[in-house]
């Protein structure tokens, strides 16, 4: 498989977030919840039909985000600042302990998916200062600690392979809280990579 190119990836990232039909996508999932609302007064004992997708589903979804995608025109300043400040929320969310947890077994689910998410990232091109970030987001993506569905998504994976120098704009922003930082799974990445 080839590297992956950030430069060249990023497009196809951006024109599903604009091609994407969101507003029906909500009004799908407000029904869905109603109908099962309803089965359930019903006495129907059915599995409920799923809104969101596993963390397993959401993971294959970023990776497929990072494999793929033309290219896309440079973003300003201020939507840069919107998608880091964007990051930087969800990061603050995180259960930092369950990340460690989940991928301290080298043989685990989250280990493999995340050796799979780091494979499609040209870390030469990432900034030093947003390589950090970068595997701190893979690996709260890898152990399903980071819900990357919908928009946030591609901006994780945007943040991932810092396009634009969006991963450094986060590092930037959670540097400047008074919260702890995300610790750095570059060590965990780099054990899992020689061990497969």
């Amino acid at each position: 498989m080839g590297r992956f190119d950030p430069a060249g990836s990023a497009g196809r990232l951006f024109k599903a977030v604009r091609t994407t039909d969101w507003k029906g996508k909500a009004t799908g999932a407000v029904q869905t919840l109603k109908d099962e609302y309803e089965a359930g007064k019903r006495g129907d004992e059915a599995p409920a039909e799923k809104i969101w997708g596993t963390p397993k589903e959401q993971f294959d979804a970023i990776v497929g985000l990072l494999r793929s995608a033309p290219d896309t025109p440079e973003q300003d300043d201020a939507t840069l600042a919107a998608d880091a400040d964007e990051v930087a929320e969800a990061l603050r969310g995180v259960d930092w302990t369950g990340v460690r947890a989940a991928t301290a077994e080298r043989t685990g689910d989250a280990a493999k998916a995340m050796k799979q998410m780091a494979d499609q990232v040209d870390w030469a091109k990432v900034t030093p200062v947003a390589t950090q970030m970068s595997s701190a987001l893979i690996a709260a993506v890898a152990a399903g600690r980071l819900p990357v569905g919908g928009r946030l998504g591609s901006t994780v994976a945007r943040a991932i392979i810092d396009q634009g120098g969006l991963g450094q704009m986060v590092a930037s922003k959670v540097a400047t809280e008074p919260a702890a930082a995300p610790p750095d799974f570059r060590g965990a990445i780099d054990v899992t990579s020689r061990d497969s």
